[in-house]
């Protein structure tokens, strides 16, 4: 279980809102790099997550947030896997559709061309199935610091 604390911003019925500013990818050096000034200068942005909880918890509260790892590697798997796959599926059915219609265009540009188009019908198919909003993909409540 990889595990964060945050502060509930918000309570409604549907969850609860937390937040928490964002680390900076350095933010244990002192050596004082790109990153480190532009956190300075900026502010480190905040991260504003919906979560579920069977904790009775106020705004205001600090709460130590949790999910399972299996979760984040599985998330990552759907969200970089299937593009990919669909980037590759396109781009060999588009060469193969130009080797078998003897097209006049090349069959490079339709190789990209469908590339391209199976790129996005695989973010499509990830949005309207649904499979990274899954409940298992969101943190959970695991207990109230105060």
């Amino acid at each position: 279980m990889i595990e964060e604390e945050a502060v509930v911003a918000r309570t409604e019925k549907g969850g609860i809102w937390v937040e928490k500013p964002r680390k900076s990818a350095c933010g244990g050096c002192m050596q004082r790099c790109a990153s480190a000034t532009v956190d300075q200068y900026l502010g480190a942005p905040i991260i504003r997550l919906q979560v579920f909880s069977q904790i009775e918890v106020q705004v205001g509260d600090r709460v130590m947030l949790g999910i399972e790892e299996d979760a984040i590697v599985k998330g990552s798997l759907w969200a970089y896997l299937i593009p990919l796959l669909g980037l590759f599926l396109g781009a060999v059915l588009g060469d193969v559709v130009a080797s078998a219609l003897n097209s006049p265009f090349s069959s490079d540009g339709l190789s990209a061309f469908g590339g391209v188009v199976g790129l996005v019908l695989s973010f499509f198919l990830l949005k309207f199935t649904r499979v990274l909003s899954r409940d298992h993909l969101r943190p959970v409540i695991l207990r109230k610091l105060s």
